[in-house]
């Protein structure tokens, strides 16, 4: 029996070529109506233009997800570096036990002090007071250990260390401000066998550090500047070294994360322990009530703020807080909520600081903004921010910007945070980058919110930069553009929707609309109110592009509320149906529409799927084989058309999402697993019995073969497919002659056309299971039982 061969529809009608596989839409034909629900107007001309920009519902989630920073959607941000930003240390007990941290700047307590001899003792009570809780840090890697002479008696920075300073006498220690370093540096001059204990003055050149060292003494310097205008030289350090073998004494120089000081003299990086062993190491000191600390560390509030990686002296004050707790004076919520508390006060600190410059400030709200990205896109941005913000504060003068003032390294460190490398996925594969990121994950979310609301002068400025990061045409900055606004959104919806989100949304440029989708998306998964209001509210809406804003924002997040999203879309479908014949845009906002459509319903139904909640998963899909019927047909079959592209691996390659979530469900009979896969085999026999879309259908399942031939899993899910879709002896011919004649791409130029393997394989399997006889369509599963008519009748 011969079969007739399908010819390819108009473009534009549901049975073209897949219209996923794209990665633009094409241009408007000359003569074509523009991309447009109303009549023409003067801003026609621009959104036909930008309109071949057009990205893909699943294409926009997809680069949404890859561009969003950690805190915004709950995945894991990248710690690099130093992993755990504070002091070991703690004020308790009305003891000066430290450096104490007031938001960024290191007050130092000198006690006992002698200022014509520019040092002071350090009482040894003190210092064995600090040893109570002290904890060295773990084993790490051999590798990343500074240059320091051997590695001690225990690997770890305190380790080596400690071989250091017992054989040159005098050891440079770097780090972070908050890491521990002085706790740690008096410790050092401890275990090395000291009694007594000076504090040196961090001003005195390095040429005028032998001249206060006392006999048998362990000396310590506090942020000692080691920069290449106060080098810190090798003739310093010997001379230093052959005094203090002398006296028999010892000496710690603490230094900044990144000193200027010769190689093979001695430094060592210093890296804390992790925030759980030194909580364990506070808590052993506590009075916790007879609760054992091993039952109080595994309390979900007190892993939550662990989570969170924040300055040591921070940790000292949480085991305070945890000891409380056992003694039944703080609540659990007051212990989960610390770390948000701790963060709010950094950041009050910082914009309250006299010390941090309006350049400063501006870097850190980009920092916030640019989290977990690029170094210098963060500098770069925040620079166009301190001009804005320039023009508030001083609206006569021009903004300065200093070309080469403070290092990148000062000014990270500067804003507590740390820089590490990591590739960057760009469109033309990942490229490696140095990203920048807080150390606490708190902080980013912390300071949007309070720059926002608690900094109103500042907003014009944070529109307008906004407003320009939106129109960027870097991926990541438009995301991060949508996600600060979604932050704001957050905090306060009124302001946020009619300063920036609204605007977007009734945009002429694409960028702008999505960057409003991608905000309302963002600012639904972080609690904003009223978002899915909104959502159903703007998709049946007169002005077509805030209904593009809506239908684009439910493929984003439709997935968190899936029927009532389907429900908004579906009587979009029936609005625009009942406005009677085509208008301008008709056809393109219908498959926005199915867009949608898809790729919430392929998200929620592999969510669901990847959490083993297979009724979930079959509820998402068990009311579009009734609606595949009437005003809503074309909207069901295109929907499925879509569905049926995004891949697990890169465009074109990898296995079919929708594919995989059949061959997954279980399928024995009166499971949820089989409802699912009875649902999607109804929508497939749909879409490849109308006239339009069976071509598309079986393009789709072309494309679905030839990914099988490398992979069996889709193999078997196919196998399973195929003979729910040959219902009828008619189907099972068709389906019979696709697989025969179906041939490998590209073809070979030695062996002409190939037939595909697994085809061959699956036509036998098909075979097998040959209906006895035409069902057609008295089927009781209804009219998507009926068999190819459409595709047939060509």
């Amino acid at each position: 029996m011969s079969t007739p061969q399908e010819q390819p529809p108009a473009p534009g009608e549901p049975g073209a070529a897949p219209p996923y596989a794209a990665t633009a839409a094409p241009p408007p034909a000359e003569g074509a109506p523009a991309a447009d629900g109303g009549a023409a107007t003067e801003d026609d001309g621009a959104d036909a233009e930008t309109e071949t920009e057009t990205e893909y519902a699943w294409h926009s989630r997809r680069d949404l997800y890859r561009h969003s920073p950690g805190f915004m959607l709950g995945h894991s941000a990248r710690i690099g570096g130093s992993v755990v930003a504070g002091d070991q240390h703690g004020v308790s007990g009305g003891h000066v036990t430290g450096d104490v941290v007031l938001g960024g700047k290191v007050v130092e307590y000198h006690l006992g002090g002698d200022t014509e001899e520019r040092s002071g003792e350090i009482p040894a009570a003190e210092v064995e007071h600090l040893a109570r809780h002290f904890v060295r840090p773990r084993a790490e890697e051999r590798d990343g250990a500074g240059d320091g002479e051997g590695r001690g008696e225990e690997d770890g920075p305190f380790g080596r260390a400690l071989d250091v300073l017992r054989t040159h006498r005098v050891v440079i220690l770097s780090g972070p401000a908050t890491t521990g370093r002085r706790t740690a540096a008096l410790m050092l001059l401890r275990e090395a066998g000291a009694r007594s204990y000076r504090a040196l003055d961090p001003g005195l050149g390095a040429g005028r550090l032998a001249g206060e060292l006392r006999d048998g003494c362990g000396h310590f310097v506090a942020d000692f500047a080691a920069t290449p205008e106060r080098p810190l030289l090798e003739h310093h350090l010997r001379a230093l070294g052959e005094r203090l073998r002398a006296t028999d004494g010892h000496l710690v120089l603490v230094t900044g994360p990144h000193p200027v000081v010769p190689a093979g003299t001695g430094h060592v990086a210093w890296r804390p322990p992790e925030p759980e062993a030194l909580l364990a190491g506070h808590l052993r000191t506590k009075d916790l009530a007879g609760r054992d600390a091993a039952e109080l560390l595994g309390l979900a509030e007190v892993k939550a703020v662990l989570a969170h990686h924040r300055p040591v002296a921070e940790t000292a004050r949480f085991a305070e807080h945890i000891a409380g707790h056992a003694r039944g004076t703080v609540t659990l919520a007051a212990l989960g909520s610390f770390g948000h508390v701790a963060a709010e006060r950094q950041v009050r600190a910082w914009f309250d600081s006299a010390e941090h410059t309006l350049h400063d400030k501006a870097f850190l709200i980009a920092l916030a903004t640019f989290d977990e990205a690029p170094y210098p896109l963060t500098a770069e941005l925040g620079d166009s921010l301190y001009g804005l913000l320039q023009r508030i504060e001083n609206p006569g003068e021009p903004a300065r910007i200093p070309v080469f003032g403070t290092s990148s390294a000062q000014r990270v460190e500067q804003a507590l945070a740390e820089r590490y490398q990591e590739p960057e996925q760009t469109e033309w594969g990942p490229v490696l980058q140095t990203k920048v990121q807080f150390r606490d994950k708190l902080t980013a979310l912390t300071l949007l919110r309070e720059v926002w609301t608690g900094h109103p002068s500042s907003r014009p400025a944070l529109v307008r930069w906004l407003r320009l990061l939106a129109d960027d045409p870097r991926p990541v900055v438009r995301t991060r553009a949508a996600a600060t606004a979604a932050v704001m959104a957050q905090a306060d919806l009124p302001s946020a929707m009619a300063l920036l989100v609204r605007g977007w949304a009734g945009d002429r440029r694409l960028r702008a609309r999505l960057a409003a989708a991608n905000a309302l998306a963002l600012a639904h998964h972080l609690g904003a109110p009223h978002v899915s209001r909104i959502l159903a509210e703007w998709c049946t809406a007169s002005d077509h592009r805030l209904r593009w804003t809506a239908v684009r924002a439910y493929a984003l997040v439709g997935d968190a509320f899936p029927r009532e999203a389907l429900l908004a879309l579906t009587e979009a479908v029936r609005r625009m149906e009942a406005r009677g014949g085509p208008v301008r845009g008709w056809a393109e906002e219908r498959d926005e529409l199915a867009q949608s459509a898809a790729a919430l319903l392929l998200a929620g139904g592999q969510e669901a799927a990847g959490r083993g909640d297979w009724g979930a998963a079959a509820d998402l899909w068990a009311d579009l084989p009734g609606l595949a019927r009437g005003t809503t047909r074309d909207f069901v079959l295109r929907t499925l058309v879509h569905a049926c592209g995004p891949t697990d691996g890169p465009d074109g390659f990898g296995r079919p999402l929708l594919l995989d979530l059949f061959g997954r469900a279980d399928p024995a009979p009166g499971t949820d697993g089989a409802a699912l896969r009875q649902d999607l085999a109804a929508l497939w026999r749909s879409v490849l019995n109308d006239p339009v879309c069976s071509a598309s259908g079986l393009n789709v399942l072309r494309t679905w073969v030839r990914a099988a031939d490398t992979d069996p899993g889709a193999e078997t899910a196919l196998a399973g497919l195929l003979p729910l879709l040959a219902v009828s002896v008619e189907d099972h011919r068709r389906l019979a002659y696709l697989l025969e004649n179906l041939r490998a791409e590209p073809v070979d130029a030695a062996l002409g056309p190939v037939p595909v393997a697994v085809a061959l394989r699956l036509r036998d399997a098909l075979t097998g299971a040959r209906p006895a006889a035409p069902t057609g369509p008295s089927d009781p599963s209804g009219p998507s039982y009926e068999p190819f008519q459409g595709a047939a009748s060509r």
